[in-house]
């Protein structure tokens, strides 16, 4: 499961690595624009799904709101994401393939992380 700019980091053993851990791996690899979502989270935690009224005035307030924990795929899925910038132009070619190569080879040595 991926979308541009970002990268599934799921379980990579029955002893999965932290995803902390296999950040941190990234960034001393050199590949410092690796991170956490945090501007970002699942749709039904966006303030526009919790209190839409503001922008739809008809909306009717009663409607019960999304709770963490209701789309447990989406917010497992986000919990396991890395993004990285999208590099669009001609001269990043050489930066995403380093990146790649960063996560590649944390990837292949996870279990000395662990």
């Amino acid at each position: 499961m991926h979308a541009p700019g970002r990268l599934w980091v799921g379980p990579i053993s029955s002893a999965a690595l932290p995803l902390d851990r296999f950040l941190a791996a990234l960034v001393a690899e050199g590949a410092t624009e690796f991170d956490r979502p945090g501007s970002t989270r699942t749709l039904n935690q966006l303030p526009l799904y919790q209190h839409p009224s503001p922008l739809f005035p008809g909306y009717p307030n009663t409607r019960s709101r999304y709770r963490e924990g209701d789309f447990p795929v989406a917010e497992k899925a986000h919990a396991h994401t890395i993004k990285l910038p999208v590099w669009h132009r001609e001269q990043d070619l050489k930066l995403a393939e380093q990146y790649v190569s960063a996560a590649r080879k944390v990837s292949e040595h996870h279990k000395e992380l662990l």
